[in-house]
């Protein structure tokens, strides 16, 4: 019996290790702040509210669409999907299922078709770019993330990607939205 309890209390104690391991981080899109440059940080005059219309107005304008803002929080998420065209004619570590022969589980297939021999026509994968500003204190901070995922819904690749240009472009066109606005910037 004493083994069974010992087996239960190390099973209990690896659920529980493995659970805190696994906790998300407090940071937006996991980014670290050191690493952001000082230009993803801007002031923007007006009101809160003024800020925020003036933030999702300024990403419609680059092409996102708007998924969520919180005027109490000053957050405004957008995302872009894009094609990647001709990305989707590479090889990938699973087939299509069929071939000249028929089902790879077996058997064998009499007719006509043109079934993808060799594997190379897919469905091209797609970017989905995400933004989020929200505020820091009297600041905004803009982010974004780039991840290029399969037709199949398979994540290809990922990472953050706030350059130096796209955050002085990005407050530039806020700044411009709330001068259209008549709220001061």
């Amino acid at each position: 019996m004493s083994s069974m309890q010992s087996f239960v209390t190390l099973s209990l104690l690896g659920l529980g290790l493995s659970g805190c391991m696994s906790l998300s981080s407090t940071q937006p899109l996991g980014v670290q702040e050191q690493s952001l440059p000082e230009s993803c940080y801007a002031s923007h005059g007006g009101t809160r509210l003024a800020q925020i219309r003036a933030i999702a107005d300024a990403l419609e304008s680059q092409g996102y669409e708007v998924r969520a803002s919180d005027v109490e929080l000053g957050l405004v998420s957008a995302e872009r999907i894009r094609r990647q065209p001709g990305l989707g004619a590479t090889r990938q570590w699973r087939g299509s299922g069929l071939g000249w022969s028929g089902n790879r589980r077996g058997g064998f297939m009499l007719g006509g078709g043109f079934s993808d021999p060799f594997d190379v026509f897919r469905s091209d994968p797609y970017s989905v770019e995400r933004v989020s500003v929200s505020a820091d204190d009297q600041r905004y901070l803009a982010v974004r993330s780039v991840m290029v995922v399969s037709s199949d819904g398979f994540v290809i690749d990922a990472r953050p990607a706030s350059p130096e240009p796209f955050c002085q472009q990005t407050h530039a066109v806020i700044d411009q939205a709330l001068a259209r606005s008549g709220a001061t910037p």
